[in-house]
């Protein structure tokens, strides 16, 4: 049996039937598939691009989001607070804010703020928490406690500490 590997006869043939089998693959099985992922990742694409294109008219400032991230101490509790409270309608006497001062803790510094918002209810909340953290990525939310609030059905107290992290 070791005298027929010995043949030049079979690599003629094995070698040349073993790069047809290959080629048929690829024509057969594997263009196909790569055609339809193709196909199925610039559907993809277009879909992702029409919905990028709807957010960046509704909040162009997300273009720099690298920017912010990680810039000096520009942050100001403040000023977002009052942007986000008027965006997602609550009043400002219902909430009240108090911030502390600049930290240092592992290398960087930090900026912390209690922040009270009295009377509300759970959807604003979540869309006042949602909307703030997305606007500036170093902001964290580090503590939040919901206490009902007795004047009404859907009426809550809710205290949260957020820090502010940066260089």
């Amino acid at each position: 049996m070791k005298d027929y590997y010995k043949k030049a006869n079979l690599y003629y043939t094995a070698v040349p039937l073993v790069a047809m089998a290959f080629v048929i693959f690829v024509a057969a099985i594997s263009l196909p598939a790569a055609g339809r992922k193709w196909k199925k990742k610039q559907d993809e694409y277009l879909k992702a691009k029409s919905l990028i294109e709807k957010i960046v008219k509704l909040d162009p400032e997300r273009l720099n989001y690298k920017a912010r991230k990680g810039a000096s101490g520009e942050f100001d509790y403040s000023t977002a607070v009052v942007e986000i409270t008027k965006l997602v309608k609550i009043s400002s006497s219902n909430y009240s804010l108090r911030g502390h001062g600049v930290t240092k803790s592992g290398g960087k510094l930090r900026k912390s703020a209690d922040i009270t918002i009295e009377k509300v209810n759970i959807e604003k909340l979540s869309q006042f928490i949602s909307q703030i953290l997305l606007r500036w990525p170093d902001l964290k939310c580090d503590r939040l406690s919901i206490d009902k609030d007795p004047g009404g059905k859907d009426l809550w107290k809710a205290t949260m500490k957020f820090v502010y992290t940066y260089q």
